[in-house]
């Protein structure tokens, strides 16, 4: 008899802890969307979209970002979407198309040509006409769940990344901007201020 009034009250403390600590942290952590707009793909002087990534690091760049690390002691990003409009849907004289490639890749092993993006296991590709959407997480890099404080860059090893390239053959118009993109990072904060 008195075994199991142990075990209940063993349970009971279990269950009130682990509520306990569901009640502390409920209103100081949230998950946030931030983004960034204003950016374009395009083949400056050459005939190709040259390697271009977009870093979870690189949120700190985005509009909502100064008001919500100013408010919070930590963060880490759970996932990273980039968006692109085709600019130039219909082939014309002017305007030819070809192939982008996407893909993803953790840390700072950037891929260096568009051969290395497509070579991917997760690699796509995609009509330059066409728009596209991609989502990349923080699934393959177990590191990016570590929390970082929001006064500080993320340390390389707790990166993930999405990268794009068009390779040169077939060559795309000269100077020409293919794609008017916009960077969405969900990101997680907590240790109000």
């Amino acid at each position: 008899m008195d075994t199991r009034k142990s075990k209940n009250k063993q349970r009971g403390n279990r269950r009130n802890r682990a509520f306990a600590v569901s009640v502390e942290t409920a209103g100081d952590q949230i998950v946030k969307r931030m983004t960034l707009g204003g950016n374009v793909l395009a083949t400056g002087a050459g005939t190709a979209i040259a390697v271009t990534p977009v870093s979870s690091g690189t949120v700190t760049g985005s509009t909502e970002w100064a008001s919500f690390a100013a408010r919070y002691q930590q963060y880490r990003v759970r996932a990273l979407r980039v968006r692109g409009k085709a600019v130039n849907p219909v082939e014309t004289a002017t305007i030819v198309h070809s192939v982008l490639y996407r893909g993803d890749f953790i840390g700072s092993s950037t891929p260096g040509t568009a051969a290395q993006v497509l070579s991917d296991e997760n690699a796509k590709e995609v009509c330059t006409c066409r728009d596209f959407e991609d989502t990349v997480t923080w699934a393959r890099n177990p590191n990016a769940r570590l929390w970082n404080p929001t006064t500080a860059a993320v340390p390389t090893a707790n990166l993930f990344n999405w990268v794009c390239a068009s390779p040169s053959t077939p060559a795309l118009t000269t100077a020409t901007t293919y794609y008017a993109t916009v960077f969405e990072w969900e990101v997680e904060f907590r240790g109000s201020q």
